[in-house]
Parts: structure tokens; sequence; C-alpha cells
């Protein structure tokens, strides 16, 4: 693994990430509600949005059509929030952290319908963190993950997942699990909780990537942030970044990457149930519009959805959804 060291005015931390491999088990049961302390992931599927969540047994599950109790068992035991991507040869990409504390990844070349044997990827997780995935093209895969040394760690394919780089540190000291999003190909943006309580994050812009910036605002604990890349033209690439603040409601950002240092936090209307301590799932742009997914102290998904187009949104409606049978 590669040491590198970042001007954040969070902690930096310099310990290895331990590969550590062990036999993920299959589902046994399940329970109907969400694992506490856990939220939801979402990918694109054809036709909408596929939805990953782990339930009381730790089981992790897929919904291809959301809005219907289509989910579908795919095993595993997780111990935190999972991750999922699509690249556009269509092959959907779940990870998670497993019991050993490693990275785990499951795959599906038909949209949900049959699913690969979970794959180790190693490396050791931060207790109660998931990982954070992004991709563009056809081939292209970035994982990020707290590590047990609290800094952010970054693991990459260029080969649809069939080979992958070594563990790398990007430095920082993260305090719940990162997000990451691509705004356009071969740019990333990772966000993540600070020590500070803050939203931190940095760019990598093609060739290298940028020092840590402060978005502000203030993170309920054990929460992070969620993304979504925002590509509508050359002029609005950037980002929606969603958080849970320590009011324990909904607060997001938007801005771009030309010249622009963000707009101020705003106030997403009131969840009618209580947040978990999780963090809110990536925004998915569905049909012009924003989707944010997260998890309730009863076990419940809830959606926020946005009725107006970026920019700017105008209002935000909450809908309840169907937990994992």
């Amino acid at each position: 693994m590669n040491h590198k060291r970042t001007s954040m005015s969070i902690v930096l931390a310099t310990l290895m990430l331990v590969s550590l491999f062990a036999v993920v088990s299959s589902a046994t049961g399940v329970s109907g509600t969400v694992m506490t302390g856990t939220g939801p992931a979402t990918t694109y599927v054809e036709g909408g949005p596929g939805l990953v969540a782990v339930d009381t047994s730790s089981h992790v599950w897929w919904n291809q059509s959301v809005n219907q109790s289509s989910w579908t068992s795919l095993g595993g035991s997780a111990t935190s929030s999972p991750a999922a991507t699509t690249l556009s040869n269509g092959v959907i990409y779940v990870f998670v952290r497993g019991t050993d504390g490693a990275l785990w990844e499951k795959t599906t070349t038909n949209n949900g319908a049959t699913w690969s044997s979970w794959h180790s990827l190693g490396g050791q997780l931060a207790s109660n963190t998931g990982p954070a995935v992004c991709g563009w093209g056809s081939s292209r895969l970035d994982v990020f993950v707290q590590g047990t040394d609290g800094a952010l760690w970054h693991k990459w394919s260029t080969s649809s997942g069939t080979s992958w780089s070594g563990w790398e540190s990007l430095g920082g000291k993260l305090t719940a699990s990162p997000a990451a999003a691509p705004p356009a190909t071969n740019q990333i943006g990772v966000f993540v909780r600070g020590t500070d309580g803050a939203c931190w994050y940095k760019n990598w812009t093609g060739t290298a990537w940028s020092s840590w910036k402060s978005l502000g605002g203030q993170l309920a604990p054990n929460t992070g942030p969620g993304v979504m890349g925002l590509d509508l033209n050359t002029t609005t690439r950037g980002y929606e970044v969603f958080v849970q603040g320590t009011d324990g409601q909904l607060w997001w950002q938007q801005f771009g990457l030309a010249g622009s240092t963000g707009s101020t936090w705003g106030h997403l209307t009131a969840c009618p149930e209580v947040l978990s301590a999780s963090s809110p799932a990536i925004a998915f742009s569905h049909s012009g519009h924003t989707e944010v997914w997260v998890s309730t102290t009863s076990g419940n998904l809830m959606q926020c959805f946005a009725t107006g187009n970026w920019p700017p949104v105008n209002t935000w409606e909450w809908f309840s959804e169907t937990s994992p049978p």
C-alpha cells in the first residue's frame, strides 16, 4: 500500500489496512426490517432505481423495482450499510463490510435476475462503517472506505472488477462512512464527516487528488453524507450532497465544479419518522428529479422526492417504501 498525507485540518493517520479473508455466510432467515444503524444504497437499473438494504439478521437484500415488494435475498452477512453502482455495460455491483471487517462484493449482469457468489477484496474497514463506490464507463470502479486508522482508503479497477489495485491511503480522519460520486468521466468527489462534525470533500480532477475542503455544516454522530454527481452540462457539473444534521433531519447543498464554493445548506421537509443513525443513500436522479433514501429507527425505509428540477429544487415530499421481507 502507498502512504500519502494531505493538508487537512482533520488529523491524518498513517496505519495501513490489513487484508483478511473469510467466507461470508449465506442467508438463513429474514426479519422484515432494516438493521439498526444501516441505511440503504441505490443504483440505476433499467426503468428506475435499484435498492440494496441489510436486514436485522445481517443479510443483504436487493429490490429491482422500488415501490413493489420484489425483494431478492443476496445472502451474505453484512455489518454496515451497503454500497452499489452500475457500469454502462449493465453490470451491477454491491459492496459490504463483512463480519471479518473486510470488503466484499457481489455482481449481477442481468438486472438482478441472477448473482455471482460473494468475493472478498480484503482490507479492514473501521467498525460500524460501510464502503462507498462509484464507476464510469464500462470498466472503471473506485471503492472508498474508512480504515481502522480512521483515514480514507481507496481501491480501484480498470477492468470491470476482474482485477484490482492495492489499497491507497488518501489521508484525512473520518468519523463515519464515506460517500462518492462521479460528476463526469474521470472525475470523482469523495465526501466524509470529519472529526469536527462538518462535511469535508476532495476531488479527483483526472490527474490528481485535490486537498481536503470543508463544506461546513454539522452531521449527526455516526452518520456520513450521501452524494450524487451532477452532469447536466459543462457549466453545471458538480454535486448534490445530503446529510443528517444534529437536529435529526436531512439537509442538502448543491455546488458546481466551475469556480463554485457551494450553496448554503438547505433544510428538507421534515421526515414523518425518526431517522436512524446512518447515512442517507446516495441521491438518485430519476426522470429529472432527485430522490434520497433513508432508514428510520422503526426499521422502515423512506424516500424523499424532489418535485422541482435542479436548479432549483422547490419542495420535497416523503414516501414510505417496502422494507426487506
